[in-house]
Parts: structure tokens; C-alpha cells; sequence
């Protein structure tokens, strides 16, 4: 992994002020929105991704408006580059208070399409990945006795959708990772959580097309897509000591799409 930083002046204040969160996928749709709306709240920031250039560009950004955050590049679904992402925030910031392990793919196939290695590799991301980045995330968090985790899971972890053969099982790690550590994780007095987005406007979103896009839309009640930041702000109240007593739980952020 390489780095990249920027330590200027922070002076806004805010739910996370000075907590060291760190986010995965932080690049593009929610981690970058979630990214934006840490620093509005005065966290400092270890963003990680593989984009490295998008990556220099939120970095830049968020320390240009006074915030501080550092960009590490690798791949969650590497354990070296995991362990190497959380050293460098430890070294960098001194502790971990805040994971929110967001980066994944969404892979479109239905069973009779789908092939063995984009099952492999949609698991080694969405599913080892969060997993490589919850154990490493939490081993600092034990030693500082707290910690708050944020898993993102997705409606296609509850509810059975069309075109999701290998995506929405990956989800379904998700959510099972996220009740099993919080109930591991309960006496070290580390919190973890999940968001399950529904249908949100973001560039891998973008990717299904017109048409798919319409009929995911028109499953959702309030007859929309949700928006990165929606998102962001949820995970931003489960991150935070406003959520002190809720562990275990998979917040959906759906548009009513469960409620049907």
C-alpha cells in the first residue's frame, strides 16, 4: 500500500470530532459520501481504495476545507494490504475508533450466468474483505477497550431479487458477519452495526442501466433511489456515541422496499 497525506489545521466540530475512522471503498458513491460527511462532523480520516487517483482527489478535498485525512490504495480482499491499511492509521493517527468496511462490488448475474470465478471473486471482496477488515479494524479497537463498526449489507441480503444469484449471497455474509462480531466483539466494548441500502443512486448502480434501473426504482415505495449521503448519514448515527446501545443490528435504509 502507498499513502498519500495532508495534515492541515481541523476546526469544525462535530458528533465524531476527533475520532480516527476508517473507511473502505472511500473513493466513489456511498464510501465517498460517507467520507465527506465524517469530515463535516470532524473526524480524521484514513480512506482507502483501489482508485488511486480518485482517491488523491477526495484527499485533497477534504484537507483543503481544513479536515485531515490520509488515502492508503489496496485491496480488501488481500490480508497484507488489510493489515497494512490499519497499521498506517494507527501509525498515522494513533488508534482506530470508527470502521466502516463499504468496499465491495455488485456483480449482475442470474444463476444460469453467473461462472465460478465471478462467484470467487464477488465473496473475496464483499465477503473476505469485510471480514479481513472488521478482525484487523477491531484487534486495535479491543486494546483501546471501544470501538464502533459499520458493515454494509443491502436489501438483497433479506429479500430475494432477480439477476442477484452471487451478489445477494454475498450480502447475506454481510449481515451475518455483523451480528456474529457484535456479539463477540460485546464485552470488549466494541459496537457493531450494518446498513442495508436499498436501490442508490451511484456509479455501480448506474451500471444496470435504464431499464433495470426503472424497475428496481419502482419497487421502492417512496418511488425513488436513495442517495449516497442518505446513507452516509446512517452510518454516520450508528458510528457515533448517539447509537451507544445498539450492537448487532442491520439498519435498512430502503425507501420501504422491506416493509412490503
Amino acid at each position: 500500500m502507498s499513502v498519500n497525506e495532508t495534515r492541515p489545521d481541523h476546526s469544525t466540530s462535530g458528533r465524531i470530532q476527533d475520532k480516527v475512522a476508517v473507511i473502505t471503498g472511500a473513493a466513489s458513491g456511498i464510501g465517498h459520501a460517507t467520507a465527506e460527511r465524517f469530515a463535516s462532523e470532524g473526524a480524521r480520516l484514513v480512506l482507502a481504495d483501489l482508485d488511486r487517483e480518485k482517491l488523491d482527489t477526495l484527499v485533497a478535498d477534504i484537507t483543503g476545507r481544513g479536515g485531515q485525512a490520509i488515502g492508503v490504495t489496496g485491496d480488501v480482499s488481500h490480508e497484507a494490504d488489510v493489515r497494512a491499511l490499519m497499521d498506517q492509521a494507527v501509525s498515522h493517527f494513533g488508534r482506530i475508533d470508527i470502521l466502516v468496511a463499504n468496499a465491495g462490488i455488485i456483480p449482475e448475474a442470474d444463476l444460469a450466468s453467473a461462472t465460478v470465478d465471478l462467484w470467487d471473486h464477488t465473496m473475496a471482496v464483499d465477503g473476505r474483505g469485510m471480514f479481513l477488515s472488521c478482525k484487523y479494524a477491531a484487534a486495535e479497537m479491543v486494546k483501546a477497550g471501544k470501538g464502533a463498526i459499520v458493515c454494509l449489507s443491502s436489501i438483497s441480503a433479506f429479500a430475494g431479487q432477480k439477476g442477484q444469484a452471487v451478489y445477494g449471497p454475498a450480502k447475506f455474509v454481510a449481515s451475518g458477519l455483523t451480528k456474529h462480531l457484535a456479539i463477540d466483539l460485546a464485552d470488549k466494548g466494541v459496537r457493531v452495526n450494518a446498513v442495508a441500502p436499498g436501490t442508490i443512486d451511484t456509479p455501480a448502480v448506474g451500471k444496470m442501466g435504464k431499464e433495470g434501473i426503472e424497475k428496481v426504482v419502482a419497487m421502492h415505495p417512496l418511488g425513488r433511489m436513495g442517495k449516497p449521503v442518505e446513507i452516509a448519514n446512517a452510518i454516520l448515527f450508528l458510528a457515533s456515541d448517539e447509537a451507544s446501545f445498539i450492537t448487532g443490528a442491520v439498519l435498512p435504509v430502503d425507501g420501504g422496499y422491506l416493509a412490503q
